[in-house]
């Protein structure tokens, strides 16, 4: 459980699961500040037509792309191409800064050449599953940069924040998100649904001590209600990290994470 620790983890897993074989570009600027940037992750072969960007978590004040390298080996053995993005964090800015961020990568030339013959997943765990949904479900994101919010074909969430987090809870979350009631709320992905959303997968650890399950169970009931595609699944005895530390090797046996996803993905994605 040691690689569950910090950044010597992450390094370790990345190191096993062979990251640096499967990055095919690092550091590709899709803006100008040093955080806007992003690393590629290719299949060796079997490319499926799809195109994941995931959106690590951390807060909204700490991670780098280069520790999710696991993430991305591990989804481009399945065949996807990969795309992890860095975002602007909080001191530095506040919401929604480093949602539209997201969203003027998605809007960027290298991603935009990948988009032309991929259908396009929006996958984040924790903070990052925060930033994908709002970059899913709520058009103004794309719109601003050009884009419109049917590019999206389906969205993945890993323990995510959607609901039963107010950051008034936590001067923090205050800090970042601000005081003001009506931008608190805007924060909030079941605020965002509506019956044009993409086919969702939430995923979450019923032992999830940092982000609540009743989030996911509170995001399933509001897009059934709109009658959105949504699939849920939690897994006992899995907590906040293991949820994605799963995804890599060798720690497989913790959650079925990394098949869910791609069972989930099979038909969008054409690689059944």
């Amino acid at each position: 459980m040691v690689l569950l620790a910090g950044c010597s983890g992450t390094d370790v897993l990345n190191t096993v699961n062979g990251a640096a074989g499967y990055r095919a570009e690092s550091d590709v600027r899709y803006g100008e500040h040093s955080r806007q940037q992003l690393d590629i992750y290719r299949p060796k072969q079997n490319d499926n037509a799809c195109l994941i960007v995931f959106v690590y978590g951390g807060s909204w004040d700490s991670g780098t792309k280069e520790q999710y390298g696991f993430v991305g080996a591990a989804l481009a053995r399945k065949g996807y191409t990969v795309a992890v993005p860095d975002y602007q964090l909080y001191p530095e800015v506040t919401y929604p800064v480093f949602v539209e961020d997201v969203a003027h990568a998605l809007a960027s030339k290298p991603l935009s050449e990948l988009r032309q013959k991929r259908r396009l997943i929006m996958m984040g765990h924790s903070a990052g599953a925060m930033i994908a949904g709002l970059i899913s479900y709520d058009p103004k994101y794309l719109k601003a940069v050009g884009l419109s919010s049917d590019i999206i074909d389906a969205y993945v969430s890993l323990a995510g924040p959607h609901d039963y987090f107010l950051p008034t809870q936590k001067q923090r979350w205050t800090d970042i998100f601000g005081d003001d009631e009506s931008k608190q709320v805007d924060a909030l992905t079941v605020n965002h649904v509506r019956p044009e959303n993409p086919p969702t997968l939430i995923l979450h650890g019923v032992d999830d001590e940092t982000v609540t399950p009743k989030s996911a169970i509170s995001l399933e009931q509001k897009l059934q209600s709109a009658s959105v595609p949504v699939t849920r699944k939690t897994y006992e005895g899995v907590t906040h990290v293991k949820l994605l530390a799963a995804m890599g090797r060798p720690l497989g046996f913790l959650a079925p994470t990394l098949n869910d996803v791609d069972e989930f993905l099979r038909k969008t994605c054409g690689n059944q």
